[in-house]
Order: structure tokens, then C-alpha cells, then sequence
């Protein structure tokens, strides 16, 4: 039960942060104007992610999946601002 904890809040707070700079860097102007309505959203979807984190059999699973999440959305974030510099 702890492993899924930690997972949720350790492995939640980058999952959070990576999907709100994803969403910034896809809305047009990178997302200027919707700066602090992304911003207060990150408590809540991180909220969401640890109590999402339950739902897995057991710690192991949890760990794997979100960092797994965090591996692909780290990935999609590097790639769209590597694709739109070039």
C-alpha cells in the first residue's frame, strides 16, 4: 500500500507538471495567456494521479505505469519543441 503511495506522489508530481507543459506548449503563444489557469490546475490532477494510483494491484505496477507515463510524456514534450524549433 505505501509502494502505491509513494508512486502516486513521487512519481505523480513530474506526470503532473509534464502533461500541464505539454498542454502549455500546444495551445498557441505556448500558452502566455493560460498561464495561471494551467498553473491552478496542477494540485488537482496531481491530487488525481495519487488517488489514480490506487486503483493498480500493487506498488510495482504503479511505479512501472507512471514512470513509463512520465518516459512518453517527457518524450512528447522534448520531441514537439525540438519538431517546432527546427
Amino acid at each position: 500500500m505505501i509502494a502505491r503511495c509513494l508512486a502516486g506522489t513521487l512519481a505523480g508530481f513530474p506526470l503532473s507538471g509534464l502533461l500541464l507543459a505539454l498542454v502549455l506548449h500546444w495551445l498557441p503563444d505556448h500558452g502566455q495567456t493560460w498561464l495561471i489557469p494551467v498553473l491552478l490546475l496542477f494540485f488537482p490532477l496531481w491530487a488525481g494521479v495519487m488517488i489514480g494510483s490506487y486503483l493498480f494491484r500493487n506498488g510495482t505496477r504503479a511505479w512501472l505505469t507512471l514512470g513509463a507515463a512520465n518516459a512518453l510524456i517527457f518524450a512528447l514534450l522534448w520531441l514537439s519543441r525540438h519538431l517546432a524549433a527546427g
